[in-house]
């Protein structure tokens, strides 16, 4: 799916948390909080094959539950990447989705590179599906490889509402949460996004847009069929619809882009005919999203 001399680059990078996220185990990365590797910094849930040598037993003996003591340099951070497979993002050209599944792979690879915990959801038909994962390592490129050759149908319509609060309702660690979507939700993408950000999650949108969708061309009349919901739309592409409809969609993403900037989410658009190693190596490294 990705060139090997581009994944070797990939290894360079990390995601960017702008604020401090708390992590579920021993990482890589240096906590923003001071103090030793002795300091006591949370406690999680034991779950099998942790480190029994860190269960806190004065805990259990007092709640009958099993709690792992956490320290400031056990601190990593948790990247969960909500890849959109609604049937909108079939379309394109070129198309969306296969575009978002490499997009998906080279940020899940940078994490994995950088000693993240990476989990991987699809989101499809207003569900966000089983967490795959979490990975950790580089080794954890092949197995996301293999889940998504075996996941790979879109199906059901965009809602980024219902995507999300499935997505929550699982109780994720906190850390970093990318979201690869077309953002075609009928409902909109404001209230979802502060859903996130106020749960305690950090946000990033990668906005996937096809040429055609954002600058379509004068051509007949054509009958469109809404490949999410079946309704059908006769349209006349003559110019002033053309221009109306490119100034609509202009204001769609310029209004989505707002929104995010004045809330602290990271936002960067993903288009199609741009190559994957462009756009990460590019435009994502310029961004607040990698260094």
């Amino acid at each position: 799916m990705l060139d090997p001399d581009f994944l070797r680059r990939l290894e360079r990078l990390a995601i960017v948390a702008r604020k401090s996220l708390k992590g579920v185990g021993q990482g890589e990365r240096r906590s923003k909080r001071h103090g030793g590797s002795v300091e006591f910094s949370d406690y999680r849930r034991y779950s099998p094959g942790d480190d029994t040598r860190r269960i806190d037993w004065y805990a259990y003996a007092r709640l009958e539950q099993m709690f792992l003591k956490l320290y400031v340099e056990e601190q990593d951070l948790c990247v969960h990447v909500l890849l959109d497979q609604s049937k909108s993002m079939e379309t394109g050209r070129p198309p969306k989705l296969p575009f978002a599944r490499q997009l998906a792979v080279a940020l899940a690879y940078v994490a994995l590179s950088a000693g993240d915990r990476v989990s991987l959801r699809v989101v499809r038909g207003g569900q966000a599906g089983r967490p795959f994962g979490p990975l950790r390592g580089r080794h954890g490129l092949s197995r996301l490889l293999r889940h998504l050759g075996e996941d790979s149908a879109a199906a059901g319509q965009t809602s980024l509402t219902r995507s999300i609060q499935s997505f929550l309702a699982r109780s994720p660690s906190p850390g970093v949460v990318l979201l690869i979507s077309d953002l075609l939700d009928p409902a909109g993408v404001s209230a979802p996004l502060e859903r996130l950000r106020y749960s305690g999650y950090e946000p990033h949108v990668l906005h996937v847009i096809a040429p055609d969708e954002a600058e379509p061309e004068v051509g007949e009349d054509v009958e469109l069929e809404d490949v999410e919901t079946g309704e059908l739309a006769t349209v006349s592409l003559d110019q002033p619809a053309v221009r109306a409809y490119r100034a609509a969609f202009a204001a769609f993403q310029e209004e989505v882009s707002s929104h995010c900037r004045r809330h602290g989410i990271g936002y960067a658009v993903a288009r199609t005919d741009v190559p994957v190693d462009e756009l990460v190596l590019g435009a994502l490294r310029q961004s607040e999203l990698l260094r």
